[in-house]
């Protein structure tokens, strides 16, 4: 797939070290401003949740932002190569893309997922100063 630079939304999730590489031929482009690189860096919150798409294609791993592109215009790295989502992205909620797309496997937290036990533990772990 060649690489599209008006318009689209790229997933990257930092720290994928598997793909690096396919993420290496974005960033060679942003170097020529033609991807712009995780633009939620520097927004407020409610940037995020209010965001327009822009004309020059974006990488990003933010829901909201993500929420705001057609699937057709949204490519993800899944196994080194660029595909779009097969479930719908725009208008989608933030939960189904960090599920679905981002492939988190919750978005509640885990420590109340846990119940009373797990938050007395981490409370004793607080008060005690252990944090491993």
């Amino acid at each position: 797939m060649n690489i599209k630079t008006e318009a689209c939304c790229y997933v990257y999730v930092q720290g994928n070290d598997k793909d690096i590489e396919k993420f290496y031929d974005l960033v060679r482009l942003s170097k020529n401003d033609e991807i712009i690189l995780y633009p939620e860096s520097g927004n407020r919150f409610i940037d995020n949740v209010c965001y327009r798409p822009y004309v020059k294609s974006i990488v990003t791993e933010n829901p909201w932002i993500i929420s705001t592109y057609d699937k057709k215009s949204v490519f993800v790295l899944v196994d080194g190569e660029w595909e779009n989502p097969t479930d719908k992205t725009y208008g989608t909620s933030v939960n189904m893309i960090t599920c679905n797309i981002l492939e988190y496997p919750n978005t509640i937290p885990l420590l109340p997922l846990g119940g009373i036990d797990s938050i007395n533990s981490y409370k004793e772990r607080v008060r005690t100063q252990d944090f491993n």
